[in-house]
């Protein structure tokens, strides 16, 4: 290279260097805030504009970001809030009970911060939260959508059934060591503070105790008949490959709720929402457009 050449070349990779050291990241889609849900402060993200307000209510084990693949989709149209349950994701995790009751109080002391309808979308155990949750608050939930929800049978070979301290605290450290396959955090589409962006609940031992402790105290099989109380409509999403809360409990869930529509995802397991993104925003947003029961 002769030196007419190497002056330009220097000059050229010096100015990228300067560039590359003072590139910005680009901003975070949304913002993290943490709201009061009862005793805890939650996690939460919020984003789009219109009534009714779409609340979504992740399962047990998973935090908000569950809703990823759907929640920008959902936001165009309407209001939508997602949250992390106490005990879980990066919410606080209070030494209290964590039973059906108590975990339904919190999400009713979320809802109090929200003026106008809502529509509840609870995944698993958050679908049983959000149905106890209608019988609490008739007039503010409009509808529900329950994609594979708890609180009426569910399969694990029995485990549930029979759960012990030993059994749940297990379960809890596998918990934790899971919560990685699914990233807590994702800074391109959520901004959050330095000092929180960086949380791993797998080095957590309030994430385990409380882990355990749902475990221990809710019951994922607890609603049944009660249940018959919800009276707005409901849709019903499920995997037809669920092995957590198998289709067969679809029949049940009909049996005993008075105004309920089914959509079954072809070989599709227990999150559809991950899995089938397109597809379940897709039934939610017609749902939320023209609700109703199924045809006799």
């Amino acid at each position: 290279m002769s030196r007419k050449q190497l002056l330009p070349f220097l000059l050229a990779v010096s100015v990228g260097v300067v560039f590359t050291r003072h590139v910005i990241p680009p901003a975070p889609t949304h913002r993290a805030r943490w709201i009061s849900a009862g005793d805890a402060k939650v996690r939460a993200v919020i984003a789009g504009r219109g009534e009714p307000t779409l609340v979504l209510i992740h399962g047990f084990g998973d935090h908000l970001m569950t809703w990823r693949a759907v929640f920008d989709r959902l936001a165009v149209d309407y209001r939508v809030l997602a949250f992390d349950l106490p005990g879980f994701g990066a919410s606080e995790k209070p030494s209290a009970r964590y039973t059906l009751d108590a975990m339904t109080d919190r999400v009713r002391g979320l809802l109090g911060e929200i003026d106008g309808p809502v529509v509840l979308v609870g995944h698993s155990m958050g679908g049983e939260i959000a149905l106890a949750t209608a019988l609490a608050l008739p007039d503010q939930v409009r509808a529900l959508v329950l994609i594979a929800p708890a609180g009426f049978d569910i399969g694990l070979a029995g485990i549930a059934d029979s759960m012990t301290s030993r059994r749940a605290a297990l379960i809890a450290i596998w918990e934790a060591a899971r919560s990685s396959l699914l990233p807590l955090h994702d800074p391109g589409w959520l901004g959050e503070p330095a000092d929180r962006v960086g949380y791993d609940p797998s080095f957590d031992p309030a994430y385990r105790a409380s882990t355990s402790a749902v475990l221990e105290e809710f019951d994922f099989q607890g609603l049944g008949q009660r249940a018959a109380g919800v009276t707005r409509p409901v849709l019903l999403i499920w995997g037809s490959a669920d092995p957590i809360v198998p289709l067969r409990v679809a029949e049940q869930v009909q049996g005993v709720l008075p105004c309920t529509r089914l959509a079954v995802l072809d070989r599709a397991f227990h999150r559809p929402q991950v899995e089938r993104p397109d597809t379940v925003a897709a039934l939610i947003l017609g749902f939320i457009r023209r609700p109703g029961c199924r045809e006799p």
